[in-house]
């Protein structure tokens, strides 16, 4: 663990797409640009070790709406998939340009170097621009973009070779997640497990959890029962633990027919066996994505006297 913060910033303005590192004590170390030829709506980035990775996919604003000071995303599916990759240490210039079917990806499980290529899992899209045709409201149409089942997610695969310059990508599952979270102590390198949400039809919601196992393909799904949905779902590592998924798996649920949330914890080995610790909260919480975990100890490296 470097300590260094990874971050990146577009706009609709000339340079699109900025990127920089801030170090341990607070320090930018650098800010520079990533040339694209236009606006564009990237909502996640990926690194490794040596490289990070950002992205210029085919759903943008609609440049002919832009103009007009309109915002309406559109996808392009007959451009394709654009991946940019940055050395993260010395000639930062020295960027990569890499194309694969045309997608979009709202979050990347993780990232890491084997051998010559890079290799990148996310989630792709292959329906990013659900049709809103017969939408009731707004908001139906609204929340068919955000439906997980609608826009048709699955956990994806992508291959950078940076000697050959060529790209390849598989499909590593059928189900429809998003939002995956995988052991903190494996970013950037070999992995095996994801922990992703799945999504009630029609909603921006999450009613459960599948534990993709990349290595067999096999999946655990846990369902959390009617009317309860979940966030985002951060594996915790047992204190002196020694396999990948000797863990915790941290939730909040939000009970809508009991109105009650609760902090629930699932063994990551097996959480199709229920919680191993269920903490009602003072007041039930509104239902939310991202979510995080991180050891006390290094908090308090953080915030010291705390």
């Amino acid at each position: 663990m470097t300590g260094e913060l990874l971050f990146f910033s577009y706009s609709k303005e000339s340079p699109y797409l900025k990127w920089g590192t801030v170090d341990k004590d607070g320090n930018l170390l650098h800010l520079d640009d990533v040339e694209l030829p236009g606006p564009r709506m990237p909502h996640d980035m990926a690194f490794t070790e040596n490289y990070v990775i950002f992205n210029d996919l085919p759903l943008f604003w609609d440049p002919e709406l832009l103009r007009l000071d309109l915002h309406l995303p559109r996808f392009f599916p007959e451009l394709p998939s654009r991946w940019a990759v940055v050395p993260r240490h010395g000639d930062r210039s020295k960027v990569m340009w890499f194309e694969t079917d045309p997608t979009y990806v709202l979050h990347f499980t993780n990232a890491y170097e084997d051998g010559d290529e890079i290799v990148l899992d996310g989630f792709f899209q292959a329906n990013p621009s659900p049709s809103v045709h017969g939408a009731r409201s707004i908001e139906e149409a609204a929340f068919r973009w955000l439906d997980l089942d609608m826009f048709e997610s699955h956990l994806h695969r992508w291959r950078f070779n940076l000697v050959t310059g060529k790209a390849s990508e598989e499909r590593l599952s059928e189900s429809f997640t998003e939002f995956g979270m995988i052991n903190p102590n494996l970013q950037t390198r070999d992995y095996r497990y994801i922990y992703a949400a799945t999504g009630v039809p029609g909603k921006f919601l999450f009613d459960g959890l599948v534990k993709h196992d990349l290595r067999t393909g096999a999946q655990e799904r846990v369902s959390f029962g009617d009317g309860v949905f979940v966030s985002e779902t951060p594996m915790a590592p047992r204190v002196g633990s020694t396999g990948e998924d000797d863990g915790y798996l941290v939730t909040f649920t939000m009970g809508m027919n009991d109105d009650a949330s609760y902090c629930v914890v699932l063994d990551a080995a097996r959480p199709a066996d229920g919680p191993v610790c269920k903490l009602r909260l003072p007041e039930r919480i509104c239902s939310g994505t991202h979510s995080t975990w991180a050891d006390g100890a290094e908090l308090r490296q953080w915030h010291p006297g705390r």
